[in-house]
């Protein structure tokens, strides 16, 4: 019996290093999400101005301008309520209480880590 594809999931994925998100990316569209790309909380705080049909939330949290990840998480959930968020980085000593101000339904995974742990980590939040 064929497997049943799985329904395309919209993230939003946040991260200002261009080569390394595009390739998470293209990771996550393998596994069946439907990704749009933000380089800057900036950018993506205007996406969610313009839309709220993101199902999940991935976002780094040094970047440059104004918005930093824990912005556009905070933000996303002003919007969208109920979305999950996924906070990724490399400075998680330095989050100390911002992450833990992150209402369930979110999570935080260090950098390094490998792509697949990204998308274990959205079909979690996605799932719970």
């Amino acid at each position: 019996m064929p497997s049943r594809p799985r329904p395309s999931r919209r993230v939003l994925l946040v991260e200002d290093e261009i080569l390394f998100r595009e390739t998470l990316a293209d990771e996550l569209r393998d596994e069946g999400f439907d990704v749009i790309e933000a380089g800057t909380g900036d950018e993506a705080i205007c996406l969610m101005e313009r839309r709220s049909d993101f199902d999940v939330v991935c976002t780094d949290v040094r970047m440059p301008g104004k918005a930093d990840g824990i912005a556009v998480a905070v933000h996303a959930r002003g919007k969208m309520p109920t979305v999950p968020v996924l906070v990724v980085s490399g400075y998680a000593s330095e989050l100390g209480h911002r992450l833990a101000a992150l209402t369930p339904p979110s999570a935080f995974l260090p950098k390094p880590f490998r792509f697949s742990q990204v998308s274990q980590a959205l079909e979690r939040l996605l799932a719970a």
